[in-house]
């Protein structure tokens, strides 16, 4: 199930060492990971602030202004907009489902 794997991706990137003070990840991979958690808020209102504190914990020692130039890196907006589009497609209810699963560590 595609949804499946891509909340798979952002649970693998979530438990990357984050001590650096760079980025841990790939502009590609942080737009994505940062989708599906903005996804997931979206779709599962009721535990949208779960998914902020993820997105807050993904950057947590990196310095804002790292933080701001890769979110205005195009390679960013291309995988956010692709995840969102992909994440898009699945029915709510599956949606929901796989979110909570993320959240739950499953």
């Amino acid at each position: 199930m595609k949804i499946h794997r891509v909340l798979c991706l952002g649970a693998a990137l979530a438990v990357a060492p984050l001590a650096l003070a760079t980025m841990p990840f790939t502009n590609d991979a942080f737009g994505k990971v940062e989708g599906t958690l903005d996804f997931c808020a979206r779709v599962d209102s009721h535990s949208a602030a779960k998914y902020q504190e993820r997105k807050k914990a993904l950057v947590r020692d990196v310095p804002q202004k790292e933080v701001d130039d890769a979110r205005e890196s195009q390679e960013y907006k291309d995988a956010y907009d692709w995840v969102t589009d992909e994440l898009g497609k699945a029915p709510k209810d599956q949606a929901v489902q796989a979110c909570s699963a993320y959240l739950d560590g499953k």
